[in-house]
């Protein structure tokens, strides 16, 4: 008997270890969550790509409500739905250059302006219908206008932040020289003439990228696998347009990683974090300073492929337009991540979910968005937040 009450004691003792650690791991960080304070903030997102899954700028929402910026004024959480400029997919809505004020902002995140494209022909199965040749494409809305970068270059004028990423610089701005130059002037980067992206499976490429490739007097196009397209849509020295296709077997396990410098914020960020997302060449400015890289991990087929091709092995990834700090270039599609809406609200999520991707790499943008955007950000925020706080502080002095 002694020994059964003893085992059954044992037996409750590891079931209550257990229940108690379930219920520090998965509910007491919920609860922890509700008591931190807000960081009232105002933030302005601009996306003009907006697509029904709100994933052009979806993650950065998730990253404010789960640190508890909100708006100064109602002291709400950002909607990722309804609390940016740009297309709004649910009425095919869009904002007009008027609406972005800047005047009061903290900070701007310019994540996607590529905007959105109607087929003039109004097919719904229009892939089905139309020829592979002809894939008709009218803008709709996208692209900065000229009374939109009037109010970006006077938010940079008194001091205000700022990021832009993949795409700013492309299309359908980089038609216009003047409104390139003046996206450039604010960043500190032009666009290189060429931009890459990671495929799963090379064989869903788009099919303007099969057609020109077929077109440029190659055989037909039979790749499939994991790989990198790049297209060079202007020539570089001696390379004309065209496109690089990378197999697998042109490339070592990670495709394109990040390395970081030292510079502050990247101070919580991993080095050599797999990518695999959109990425473009950008030129620098000499008053501008590159903080952190792509660099390309090729086997020697794939090096011969990019020599052939004029383009570098390491280019920049994350760039300071000077030595404020107040405007940053990431060239690639860094808020394009897939997050859980649900863990915003479980406290110190980034620990936990850190440590968990350390340990394997996957091919998509969960281990970059853990190990590389989230840390970034954070310290990009925090800063923006005691920016405010000290000019506030600064007012009320007066």
């Amino acid at each position: 008997m002694t020994h059964s009450k003893k085992r059954f004691n044992d037996a409750q003792k590891i079931l209550t270890a257990i229940v108690l650690l379930l219920l520090l791991v998965f509910v007491v960080p919920f609860i922890v969550w509700y008591f931190i304070p807000t960081r009232p903030i105002s933030i302005v997102v601009v996306d003009k790509t907006t697509g029904s899954d709100f994933r052009e700028h979806r993650s950065f929402f998730w990253l404010m409500h789960h640190w508890k910026y909100t708006k100064p004024d109602s002291q709400n959480y950002y909607n990722h739905q309804e609390d940016y400029y740009g297309f709004f997919p649910q009425d095919s809505s869009y904002s007009d250059p008027s609406q972005l004020r800047l005047s009061n902002a903290d900070l701007l995140y310019i994540t996607d302006t590529y905007g959105v494209y109607t087929h003039p022909l109004g097919f719904e199965n229009y892939e089905k219908i139309l020829s592979d040749k002809y894939l008709p494409m009218q803008l709709k809305y996208g692209g900065l206008t000229s009374a939109e970068l009037d109010s970006i270059e006077a938010f940079k004028k008194y001091g205000g932040m700022s990021i832009a990423e993949f795409n700013t610089l492309q299309d359908p701005q980089s038609r216009d020289t003047i409104i390139q130059q003046r996206i450039s002037s604010i960043f500190g980067v032009r666009y290189a003439g060429a931009l890459g992206k990671y495929y799963d499976d090379l064989n869903a490429a788009p099919r303007w990228m099969k057609i020109r490739y077929e077109e440029s007097g190659r055989k037909t196009w039979n790749y499939s696998g994991r790989g990198i397209i790049i297209t060079i849509e202007r020539q570089i020295g001696d390379t004309k347009p065209g496109l690089i296709v990378l197999e697998s077997s042109d490339l070592q396990l990670s495709p394109v990683i990040l390395r970081n410098s030292d510079y502050d914020l990247l101070s919580k960020t991993d080095d050599k974090v797999p990518y695999f997302n959109f990425f473009e060449y950008v030129d620098v400015d000499p008053s501008a300073r590159v903080i952190a890289q792509f660099e390309m991990q090729c086997t020697p087929s794939g090096n011969e492929k990019i020599l052939s091709a004029g383009l570098p092995f390491v280019f920049p990834a994350v760039v300071i337009s000077d030595s404020t700090a107040h405007n940053l270039y990431f060239a690639g599609d860094f808020t394009d991540n897939k997050v859980e809406m649900l863990l915003t609200r479980y406290w110190n999520a980034e620990f936990l979910l850190g440590k968990l991707f350390s340990f394997y790499i996957v091919s998509d943008q969960t281990r970059f968005f853990w190990k590389f955007y989230l840390p970034l950000m954070k310290e990009i925020l925090g800063q923006s937040y005691n920016r405010t706080l000290v000019e506030k502080q600064s007012d009320h002095n007066k």
